[in-house]
């Protein structure tokens, strides 16, 4: 990795064979060589046997993350003690879930692995959480007519405006408009807009 910057991760890649294998080698290397690592938790209950293995998985190569990226759900799935498949059930979480996967994610960014957790909240946006606080970022509002590719537009745009100088709540921002775009949009990669058409995007909400 001697030209790499920073690596994303995929928690979804970590459900079988060769590619876990991978993706723990690379997570490890990348941190000894000192490349930013972010993972996008990007859980897919299908992929796993045992849902109780994706957790185990995720918090194996946490201390070699320097910024985590997921949905409550999956966060839920990652880190909670008990973790019960609310994503598999279209669940939402309750008040006592709320609660402690607030709480492990103060923990975990004040633990010694990833110095960022990003919070990814829908249409209200993300919520940025670091060791010194939280720092909400709002979304955009927008009609959605299919949110596959929403995540890794949104991961893109973050990274890449990050390793551009961009502080994290900016990045975030425009994070949030790559996503936001990519939702109102039939396709995948091929729905991801061009830098030209998420500045108009975010010029005419500003």
């Amino acid at each position: 990795l001697p030209e790499t910057t920073a690596v994303l991760l995929s928690g979804n890649a970590l459900s079988r064979g060769s590619c876990a294998e991978a993706t723990r080698w690379i997570a490890e290397e990348a941190d000894r060589q000192g490349k930013v690592v972010f993972l996008d938790l990007d859980l897919r209950p299908t992929e796993w046997t045992d849902h109780r293995e994706y957790g185990a998985a995720i918090r194996d190569i946490l201390a070699h993350v320097d910024v985590v990226i997921g949905t409550e759900e999956e966060f839920h799935e990652a880190l909670s003690d008990q973790p019960d498949q609310v994503m598999a059930r279209g669940a939402e979480l309750t008040e006592a879930q709320h609660n402690e996967i607030d709480a492990k994610l103060t923990a975990l960014v004040a633990g010694g692995g990833p110095s960022l957790a990003v919070l990814k909240t829908g249409a209200a946006g993300v919520v940025l959480i670091e060791a010194a606080g939280r720092t909400p970022v709002s979304g955009y509002p927008v009609e959605v007519l299919n949110t596959v590719g929403a995540g890794d537009a949104f991961a893109g745009g973050l990274i890449t405006k990050r390793l551009q100088g961009w502080d994290w709540p900016d990045a975030a921002s425009f994070a949030n408009a790559c996503g936001a775009i990519v939702v109102t949009r039939h396709g995948c990669a091929s729905a991801f807009p061009t830098e030209d058409e998420i500045v108009a995007f975010l010029a005419a909400r500003s």
